[in-house]
């Protein structure tokens, strides 16, 4: 059994990864009967369960010898808190992507998004959520590619949905606006480019970045940008798109090792990157430079 009371050996995807407060799993099975789920009551927290796939079933076992039965769609949601007792049973394919959030997390992001303190997430079981089922979609979509070179936009999309999650689901949803736009002071920004350009080839962390500025992250992204009129990623990129022309212009290098040397990943995914930067291949841009 997984954590979340799965049979590992009826799971045919088991992916998992951490970005801020944040604990992503991804759960499928192709097994139409995968049977109950069962987890006891702890002190972890919060999940949030997302539907990546339509046509799934499952009764949910209540208190007092109740059950309710749910149809999920695509991009339907349940959030479960872990000081209950879970138990369901599971009917049809699924695919699921989670989000397991502590209560120290809940109040951190919500600290760093200058809203109220949250102390719990609820949610109406089977809901729909396109927006959170699109954020969901694409950050694993960025972490299957295991590009080092992402790192930045994995954690700017995980910040990302820990602020809708505490927004729709958080039980204080009264945020508040402070109407302070916070820039980043010349050293925080000065401090925090230079850190991104010393890591242009390799893989610098969010948390790193909003620590040296005494920020949280959901702050020091929005910080950043108000300040660069870029995120922390969109900055990175345009400085590796710099070298990786610097060194097409000015060396023989085979692209390959340009794009190695430019922390833009292997060269499908630099001539992609590059592209959509300058308008043309690297090959095309480096030929038309030396004519």
């Amino acid at each position: 059994m997984d954590g979340f009371g799965c049979q590992l050996a009826k799971l045919d995807d088991d992916m998992r990864f951490v970005s801020g407060n944040i604990s992503f799993h991804r759960k499928r099975s192709a097994d139409p009967y995968f049977g109950q789920v069962a987890t006891e009551a702890s002190d972890r927290g919060f999940l949030i369960g997302l539907s990546l796939k339509g046509r799934h079933r499952r009764r949910i076992f209540h208190s007092s010898n109740r059950s309710s039965l749910h149809d999920f769609e695509e991009s339907s949601i349940y959030v479960r808190n872990f000081a209950d007792d879970y138990k369901a049973d599971l009917d049809g394919q699924f695919g699921f992507a989670l989000m397991e959030i502590s209560g120290a997390g809940l109040e951190e992001m919500a600290g760093g998004a200058d809203l109220p303190a949250i102390s719990e997430l609820c949610g109406e079981t089977a809901h729909r959520d396109a927006m959170l089922g699109g954020m969901l979609n694409a950050i694993f979509s960025v972490a299957d590619s295991k590009n080092s070179s992402n790192s930045l936009v994995v954690d700017q999309l995980a910040a990302a949905i820990g602020v809708h999650v505490i927004h729709v689901y958080g039980k204080a949803r009264c945020a508040h606006d402070t109407g302070m736009r916070r820039r980043l002071s010349t050293l925080e920004e000065n401090r925090s480019k230079e850190l991104l350009a010393s890591r242009v080839n390799g893989v610098v962390a969010l948390d790193e970045l909003a620590e040296a500025c005494g920020l949280s992250r959901v702050a020091f992204i929005r910080a950043f940008r108000e300040t660069t009129g870029l995120t922390p990623h969109g900055w990175l990129t345009r400085q590796r798109i710099e070298l990786a022309c610097s060194l097409l212009q000015g060396s023989k290098l085979p692209l390959s090792t340009i794009a190695a040397t430019a922390g833009l990943g292997d060269l499908s995914h630099f001539t992609r990157t590059f592209a959509k930067a300058t308008g043309a291949a690297p090959g095309a841009w480096r030929r038309s430079k030396q004519s």
